[in-house]
């Protein structure tokens, strides 16, 4: 008599096991094994910040974050911060972090949705892997080592782009597709449309990319004659996800489209090369890499590499390799059967190669304006994927006639060990217990303004700059103005107005008068205090602070540590709103202010930052661009002159007031000098140039598209 069959665990609850030795895997990496350990962060700089402002306005704005994430109530005081422009992807998922974060704090929640999305990344694996019939010890160490993967690790904190749990069921669907065979079953067209529903209202680039791999197993399936009734499901996904995606990013494309040169978020030909898919990136392990002597080849690389980037995501690991490694050796094969058929992952491999390289498929389609996914390096994942389907394959009939113990330890050994060689030393991070100090001491300082100031105050912060992206200013890096948003409750702060609101403008403004006038125009506007980040004034704000301390404004208590000053003001009972469409506000041409008696030229749109060399100040523009004049005297006529340059046989037209009084044909060559009479009275008199040719990218790390530019703008009076 036979011994009775062991009973074999649902793959459900296997599914779940394995999603749970990831969660406790992201705990130990990180070194989170106490409940306190989850409330300190690990990175609060740069873009972590973002991620955290984000979950932070969901929780205080659940409805309005689900439905628009556009109107921010906690920033751009003393109005509400206006996001129409800047795109806010996967609200569902922030949100939810955010009505955690109510219950277990803002870093842990952030930090514990991490940790299930790189969980839900090892199940959906492991699901795919037991698909496909591999032995469950394989599934689970490859599903693992695909969760641990330098993607997903350095990735996770966006809780956006580290989603990947689609990727292996829609690798799977492509693969059907792709060939030849009976009807795929009832279920599948379900799968096809849930994949493009979920990753159609998520990150545009996973989404984007995956429609990238899933069109191109449309065209495979095609060319191989697959037949409807197979390629239906892949139909089915690339409808749905291309309809709700465009539903979905509709608002953000068009005002990205007909944005101002110099907007929210600009973008050009000079990304596609930088953010380029490069191969060997899959190959160079990371500058962090806990091997000191394959950490030498990643700062090696750092250092012979030119330009920005994204670095050392795409690194496949040592298991990734290898699996490559067999799916290259396949493909050898493959050419010397009579067939000559190469396997589907290798195609794929091929695919995102041609699509994502500098000079590939995206650039073109950068070049024609679709250039809204300049990281074309973020597809390179899926190289992951393919890598492990390959070894797991392998790895499976490779094992088939062994022991089932010595599979599960030989697979499981191994498993650790890649997941241990592809991630970082993060749990001996020395910085973790050094924000964990600097969080806290935000959290005291605000609680003690909150404390001191009326509920939901005004605080305006210095310097001022705007969202997102301003860089770096002085010492200061970006995205530090969101720390006392993030450790505050009521308080209202004047960061967070993206870069073309009219709001900047008045910002930007007042952050550049003399503390008498800041301080009475603030206090007019509403403001309750006054925020100043000393890293980013070349004399650490002293002499900002002491015009301010001369004026009887009292400086607040900060703790030692913070590089920050306080300052409180009067407040006026009835405030008075500012004019933001007031053209004195708009940016001054030149850093210096006209000396009494001169006209005040302002760039109004259109136009790049200034640039100098040499005694010489320019500005660039793409199409169209326009500057003004402010004349507060009599009536009179001014003398403007600027030069002009840009390429060679495009035409520049100069509009005072719309009515044309200047056509130039451009030398090509250093700027042409211009000089025009223009009729000024009182107010505001607007100029508009207009170009009548092409534009050009100037390459290299710079992404703007260059139309023509006006180099030492001038204006005088008789």
């Amino acid at each position: 008599m036979s011994a009775p069959a062991a009973r074999r665990l649902p793959l459900f609850w296997s599914a779940l096991l394995v999603a749970a030795v990831a969660w406790l895997g992201v705990a130990v990496l990180f070194h989170r094994v106490a409940p306190h350990d989850w409330t300190l962060p690990h990175w609060l700089e740069g873009d972590p910040l973002e991620v955290y402002a984000r979950v932070k306005i969901a929780a205080e704005q659940p409805g309005h974050a689900l439905t628009s994430f556009t109107r921010i109530d906690r920033l751009g005081a003393p109005w509400a911060a206006d996001w129409n422009a800047y795109p806010v992807p996967d609200k569902i998922v922030f949100v939810l972090t955010g009505l955690l974060s109510v219950g277990v704090g803002l870093i842990a929640a952030v930090q514990l949705m991490s940790a299930l999305i790189i969980a839900l990344n090892a199940g959906s694996f492991f699901l795919a892997a037991r698909w496909l019939r591999w032995r469950w010890e394989w599934a689970a160490a490859l599903a693992l080592v695909f969760a641990f993967g330098s993607y997903h690790v350095r990735w996770g904190i966006t809780l956006s782009l580290s989603q990947t749990f689609c990727y292996p069921p829609l690798l799977l669907l492509c693969a059907r597709a792709a060939r030849r065979g009976r009807p795929l079953g009832a279920a599948w067209p379900w799968l096809g449309a849930a994949l493009g529903a979920w990753l159609a209202v998520g990150n545009p680039y996973l989404a984007f990319f995956a429609g990238v791999v899933g069109g191109g197993a449309l065209l495979l399936g095609l060319g191989r004659r697959s037949g409807w009734a197979r390629l239906r499901p892949l139909v089915i996904f690339l409808g749905v996800l291309t309809t709700l995606f465009l539903a979905t990013n509709a608002g953000y494309a068009w005002r990205h489209w007909h944005g101002a040169a110099g907007g929210d978020l600009a973008r050009g030909a000079g990304d596609f090369t930088n953010y380029a898919l490069r191969p060997i990136d899959w190959i160079v392990p990371p500058a962090d890499h806990r091997l000191q002597f394959m950490a030498r080849f990643g700062r090696d690389y750092l250092g012979a590499r030119h330009g920005a980037g994204e670095f050392f995501y795409n690194y496949l690991g040592l298991a990734g390799l290898l699996g490559a490694a067999l799916l290259l050796l396949g493909g050898l094969r493959s050419l010397t059967r009579k067939n000559r058929r190469m396997p589907d992952a290798l195609l794929g491999l091929l695919w995102i190669t041609a699509f994502g390289v500098a000079g590939g498929i995206n650039t073109w389609l950068g070049a024609v304006g679709l250039d809204l996914f300049r990281a074309g390096t973020r597809i390179g994942v899926f190289a992951l994927l393919w890598s492990l389907f390959c070894l797991g394959r392998g790895a499976t009939r490779g094992t088939r006639a062994w022991p089932r113990a010595l599979s599960a330890v030989v697979a499981l050994a191994l498993g650790f060990a890649a997941c241990w060689e592809e991630t970082p030393n993060l749990a001996a991070l020395p910085g973790r217990d050094a924000n964990a100090r600097r969080w806290t001491a935000y959290e005291n300082l605000t609680d003690a303004l909150e404390a001191q100031l009326p509920r939901g105050a005004a605080v305006f912060q210095l310097p001022a700059v705007a969202f997102p992206e301003a860089g770096t200013t002085g010492r200061m890096t970006d995205y530090q103005h969101l720390l006392p948003l993030l450790t505050s409750h009521s308080l209202r702060f004047s960061y967070g107005q993206l870069k073309s609101s009219p709001t900047t403008r008045w910002m930007r403004s007042v952050g550049r008068r003399a503390p008498a006038d800041l301080v009475a125009e603030l206090e007019r506007a509403g403001f309750a205090a006054v925020w100043i980040d000393t890293r980013a004034y070349a004399d650490n704000g002293v002499a900002l602070a002491a015009g301010i301390l001369a004026l009887g404004r009292p400086e607040l208590p900060v703790p030692p540590d913070l590089p920050v000053r306080v300052f409180r003001l009067n407040p006026a009972a009835s405030p008075v709103l500012p004019d933001v469409n007031d053209p004195r506000l708009l940016e001054p041409w030149t850093e210096s202010t006209p000396a009494a008696g001169l006209p005040l030229v302002v760039a109004v749109e259109g136009w790049y930052g200034l640039e100098h060399a040499a005694g010489r100040r320019w500005r660039w523009a793409q199409e169209r661009a326009s500057a003004g004049i402010w004349w507060d005297s009599a009536a009179g006529d001014a003398t403007l002159s600027f030069g002009l340059g840009g390429p060679r046989r495009n035409i520049v037209r100069l509009l005072v007031n719309d009515i044309k009084i200047l056509r130039v044909d451009l030398p090509g060559g250093p700027a042409a000098p211009q000089r025009v009479t223009v009729r000024l009275t009182p107010g505001f008199t607007r100029l508009d140039w207009i170009l009548d040719g092409h534009t050009f990218y100037p390459g290299g790390s710079d992404p703007r598209r260059l139309g023509f530019f006006i180099e030492d703008l001038t204006v005088t009076m008789p």
